[in-house]
């Protein structure tokens, strides 16, 4: 079976795309997590200089409270804002120029076939396929940690998207086991 479908690249694909690469992307959450906990030791650090320094403590340092503030602030800055720009940016730079594309796909049991509107062709194999996830609009094959392809749920026009996440499914437990 052939499944067919046109999508429509849009701002929402690709930062649909971002959002689900993100949640999957287990070494961009532990870098994030790693950042926010540093942040919140040095901060912790700071509070522990600064109460010190309220209570006459002798040892207590005005140069190590600002110097664990800064740190602090830059450690948790990075982790909840910075690298969130810095991919969304990536994400831009990867996608921005496909914003307004329509493209269509063939995905059958061996390949996925995409022709953009200027019939230029890529066909990636489903070992190329690394992973797969959706959202309520659309379905994200990952071909690399953050190469995408979108595929719109409502552009369906020969199969649905129960009929590709089936084949997905299939094809990706299929090479796991094979692996095993």
């Amino acid at each position: 079976m052939t499944i067919r479908n046109n999508t429509a690249f849009t701002k929402e694909c690709m930062e649909g795309a971002m959002r689900v690469c993100e949640t999957g992307n287990s070494k961009y959450k532990t870098f994030k997590l790693i950042y926010k906990l540093f942040g919140i030791i040095f901060a912790m650090m700071m509070v522990r200089e600064l109460v010190m320094k309220l209570t006459g403590n002798a040892q207590a340092d005005t140069f190590m409270i600002l110097l664990f503030g800064v740190v602090a602030v830059v450690f948790l800055y990075i982790g909840i804002i910075g690298m969130d720009k810095s991919n969304r940016r990536k994400f831009h730079n990867i996608y921005g120029k496909m914003i307004g594309v329509k493209f269509s796909y063939e995905i059958d049991a061996e390949n996925i076939i995409i022709t953009d509107e200027e019939n230029d062709s890529d066909t990636f194999s489903w070992n190329d396929v690394v992973r797969w996830d959706q959202d309520q609009d659309n379905i994200y094959l990952f071909v690399g940690d953050d190469n995408c392809l979108v595929v719109s749920k409502k552009g369906f026009m020969q199969g649905s998207a129960e009929n590709l996440i089936q084949l997905a499914d299939s094809v990706i437990d299929m090479r796991s086991q094979e692996q095993q």
